[in-house]
C-alpha cells in the first residue's frame, strides 16, 4: 500500500510502538506516532493522512476533541477511534465527531488488521 500514511495515536507508548511497526510492516506503509492529543493535532494541521487511529481517553487533549478538529482541516481523513472503555456512550460520541468506526480495545490484532483494511478500502477519504 506504497503511498499510504498513517498517525497511530495512544499516550501509551508501548501501544502506540507496538501498533505502529506491526502496520509499517503488515501494510508497507508510512507509519507516524503522536503519543498524545496536541501532537496529534500539530502532524495532522501539517499535513493529513490517510487514516488516523485514534485512542480516546488521553490526558489534556482528548481523542474526540481531536477527531472534532482533525475533521476541520481534512474533512475526508478516515479516524478509526479505539478505547478501552467499552461504552455505547463513548462509541457514540466518537462516531458523532467524525470517526469511521469504534473499537474496543484490547482485540486480537487480526480484528485490528481487518478493521484498518476496511477503513483503507472503504470509498470515503
Amino acid at each position: 500500500m506504497a503511498g499510504i500514511r498513517i498517525l497511530v495515536v495512544d499516550d501509551e507508548h508501548d501501544v502506540t510502538d507496538n501498533l505502529s511497526r506491526f502496520i509499517a510492516r503488515k501494510f508497507a506503509c508510512e507509519v507516524e506516532k503522536a503519543y498524545n492529543g496536541s501532537d496529534a493535532l500539530e502532524k495532522i494541521k501539517a499535513s493529513p493522512f490517510d487514516l488516523v487511529i485514534m485512542d480516546i481517553k488521553m490526558p489534556g487533549l482528548s481523542g474526540i476533541d481531536v477527531i472534532k478538529e482533525a475533521i476541520k482541516f481534512s474533512p475526508g481523513m478516515k479516524i478509526l477511534a479505539v478505547s478501552a472503555y467499552d461504552s455505547p456512550e463513548v462509541a457514540n460520541e466518537a462516531l458523532k465527531a467524525g470517526a469511521i468506526d469504534y473499537i474496543h480495545k484490547p482485540q486480537p490484532i487480526e480484528t485490528l488488521e481487518t478493521r484498518i483494511r476496511q477503513a483503507l478500502a472503504s470509498g470515503a477519504k
